[in-house]
């Protein structure tokens, strides 16, 4: 299952895991796009949806947090039965815009700043994260020294990054 925030009413649309599960593999770009709506913001298209000037920095940003997923994973010889990846994001237009500007200029300070002393204090908004990536659900997962990475938890993860690729094209 999974929820999207509708911006007009507050409430979470709730979308039910059998939705998921009958989607074959020609469908999962309409998945994906059902799970990062665009919204309008002359207009509510979708009350849904962030708007495309948020959306597509968000799933990005979400995009490079996977690659990074993968990028460890590719490194370790294990095998994960069950594994699930968690994705959150900000939905809220105001919280998402406000996430994504100190999501970006945390960047930009972090290139900037690599000489000066890290125990500098920086000033906290109370805005959190954009969004959120993780693994869960390892209850099957174990070590398997000699016989290299997951394919298949590769593959899964690879389709994820170009799901989220091409949805960002596709709503420029």
């Amino acid at each position: 299952m999974y929820q999207v925030y509708d911006n007009v009413t507050g409430l979470a649309v709730n979308t039910p895991k059998s939705y998921g599960k009958s989607l074959k593999a020609d469908q999962l770009s309409e998945g994906i796009a059902k799970f990062f709506p665009v919204g309008n913001e002359l207009g509510v298209e979708s009350s849904s949806g962030l708007p495309v000037s948020i959306l597509r920095r968000m799933l990005l940003g979400i995009r490079d947090e996977v690659r990074d997923i993968r990028n460890v994973l590719g490194g370790l010889e294990l095998r994960m039965v069950g594994v699930s990846m968690l994705i959150v994001y900000e939905s809220d237009w105001d919280r998402a815009r406000e996430g994504m500007e100190k999501l970006g200029k945390e960047e930009v300070e972090n290139e900037e700043d690599d000489d000066e002393d890290e125990d500098e204090e920086e000033e906290e908004t109370g805005t959190g994260p954009p969004f959120v990536v993780k693994l869960i659900d390892f209850a099957h997962t174990k070590m398997v020294p000699g016989e290299g990475q997951d394919e298949g938890v590769i593959k899964g993860i690879n389709t994820i990054v170009e799901l989220l690729e091409k949805r960002a094209s596709m709503i420029d």
